[in-house]
């Protein structure tokens, strides 16, 4: 009896099997293949990491989003604004209310080497910074004391580098653009997660089981459809949320137009998503591996769980992605339309609105959050229709 012998590979097949790549390395090839989608995942990673950064670079710069300054308001972009007296002094009072010992001891220090001569001893900081800036650091540069780096950087403060000019306030446009992108892409990623968690449990319940569960939540799901989405979002965005009985204690004046945006938004985001995975698990509650998997005994929980959702992750994906753009942009309209998130938080939306009145006397408050918000949800957009591309099994090349 003889044996099979297995026919040799030859050198072409040996080389096509060792450039065998993993379904992972398959999609993210075509996805880098996708120009758009790369081009905006880059513009994305870009604004996450300078929006993680935000506390860092306000440290860095020396830049308050929260500081005002109306004696230099609308100043073009890439100007050098100077506090005046007023704000010199009020700096300087509220280092001697804040910090009493260190001032005490910057003041014997500026006496004790007659730095500063003054009539009375309480005025000697006061005098100091009434001082030119070069003339105040070189001063301040004279003292041994650990407490000089705060008075020095007190005085530096005083004279700032605006990038993008400054606002309606006399606020740094650049940093409030950086904490607005907190804000705007953070709510916006937030709002499509949860979203499409509530859809994925909705569809896949609806569609599993089927019946009067399926009826019951599809209907649902329609009837939120069928109603117009902006004027609902409007009235709901306008309820105060601090009169009802229980929320008030975990909500702020601060940050209760943040939570209240992102639960209006999860709210109306996640019909879509429920009706697109409604359709895919009616597809595979009849395949074969799920029929072999109820004959085995499996549960409903590990057949939904470990067979249909890994089969709706692409959809899903994808959807999620381009719901992050629109949910960008609903934030932006309730904000512009002064609904959303309340100042003095920043939000590219609110900044829009701020600006609406000073289009002709500062434009450039109203383009750059303009600029960026669309920036933003086009790379969303485009990196959506790459996972798109390269997820779908008609298009995988191997």
């Amino acid at each position: 009896m003889s044996s099979a012998v297995m026919p040799a590979l030859t050198e072409k097949q040996i080389q096509k099997l060792e450039k065998s790549q993993t379904m992972f390395q398959i999609v993210m090839r075509q996805f880098v293949e996708h120009r758009m989608a790369l081009v905006g995942s880059v513009i994305i990673a870009f604004f996450i990491l300078i929006s993680l950064a935000a506390p860092l670079i306000e440290q860095f710069t020396g830049l308050d989003p929260s500081a005002q300054n109306v004696f230099n308001r609308y100043k073009p972009p890439m100007t050098m604004a100077t506090a005046n007296s007023d704000i010199k002094e009020t700096a300087v009072s509220q280092l001697i209310q804040l910090q009493p010992q260190v001032a005490a001891t910057l003041q014997s220090e500026l006496i004790e080497k007659n730095l500063i001569i003054s009539a009375k001893p309480e005025d000697v900081l006061y005098d100091l910074v009434a001082k030119d800036r070069s003339e105040a650091l070189n001063i301040v540069d004279q003292l041994k004391s650990s407490e000089a780096p705060i008075l020095k950087k007190m005085i530096k403060g005083f004279e700032t580098y605006h990038l993008f000019g400054t606002d309606e306030l006399g606020r740094d446009v650049f940093i409030r653009i950086i904490y607005g992108a907190r804000v705007s892409i953070g709510v916006g990623v937030l709002v499509a997660i949860v979203s499409a968690l509530i859809g994925l449990l909705i569809g896949a319940l609806a569609g599993f089981y089927g019946g009067f569960i399926d009826t019951a939540l599809m209907r649902i799901t329609d009837a939120l459809i069928s109603l117009p989405l902006l004027p609902v979002l409007i009235v709901i965005a306008a309820v105060d949320l601090t009169k009802i009985p229980g929320i008030s204690f975990f909500l702020s004046a601060q940050n209760e137009s943040i939570y209240k945006l992102v639960f209006i938004l999860c709210l109306f985001s996640w019909m879509t998503v429920a009706r697109l995975v409604r359709g895919a698990i009616l597809s595979l509650r009849e395949r074969e591996y799920i029929l072999a998997a109820r004959t085995l005994g499996a549960k409903d929980s590990t057949i939904i769980l470990r067979h249909m959702f890994p089969n709706v992750m692409a959809p899903m994906l994808v959807s999620v992605t381009l719901g992050v753009g629109e949910s960008i942009l609903f934030e932006a309209a309730l904000s512009f339309l002064g609904l959303g998130i309340q100042p003095p938080t920043p939000s590219w939306g609110n900044m829009l609105f701020n600006a609406q009145e000073l289009i002709y006397q500062a434009p450039f408050l109203a383009i750059l959050p303009g600029l960026l918000i669309f920036l933003t949800v086009i790379s969303f957009n485009f990196v959506g229709d790459g996972l798109q591309d390269a997820i779908d099994p008609k298009s995988i090349r191997r």
